[in-house]
């Protein structure tokens, strides 16, 4: 018995070891370059949600975040989906708790991810569009608390039109080794 709970901590440790890896520019020691990276972007500032409407079409699916330890910079994942007769922009997010939170998504560059930062998402008329991981993402840096496995976050999206429109999706909080 002793070897099967060795083995499974074992591939516990390798699974999280893949994730960070695979997370790259979201940790520490690559902090200062994922910065260099975005440009230094900082967070957009919106309203208070409850003072704008809310997207017209826009449903937000799926939305989960990757929770890594020690708060780490976390990446929400969703797919928009934009039932309208024409395109919408998603400029921005926002999530209580966290200090800076931005659109990116990534590259390859000689065999290495980079973190990119985006300053809006075209979703097209009727159609949808992902954010999932080695894709675009939601950046949530700078956490005031721990993110706790199992909970739910609301993020909120931007969109603009003639005029900013919100949606706030309640994303569910998963392991630093969710893949999907």
């Amino acid at each position: 018995m002793r070897k099967s709970i060795t083995g499974q901590a074992f591939a516990a440790a390798a699974l999280f070891a893949v994730s960070v890896q695979a997370h790259s520019g979201h940790g520490a020691h690559n902090h200062h370059d994922h910065h260099h990276n975005d440009g230094g972007h900082e967070s957009r500032a919106f309203p208070n949600p409850d003072t704008v409407p809310v997207a017209e079409g826009v449903s937000v699916n799926q939305c989960w975040i990757r929770a890594l330890p020690n708060r780490l910079p976390a990446a929400a994942y969703f797919q928009i989906q934009n039932t309208g007769a024409k395109d919408i922009v998603l400029v921005g997010a926002q999530a209580e708790g966290f200090g800076k939170v931005m659109l990116h998504t990534h590259a390859e560059s000689n065999g290495m991810a980079t973190m990119v930062h985006v300053d809006e998402v075209v979703v097209p008329a009727g159609g949808n569009f992902d954010f999932a991981p080695r894709g675009h993402h939601v950046m949530l840096e700078q956490a005031d608390f721990d993110l706790e496995i199992g909970s739910q976050r609301p993020v909120t999206l931007w969109f603009e039109d003639e005029g900013l429109s919100a949606f706030t999706a309640q994303c569910d909080v998963r392991p630093p080794g969710t893949v999907q």
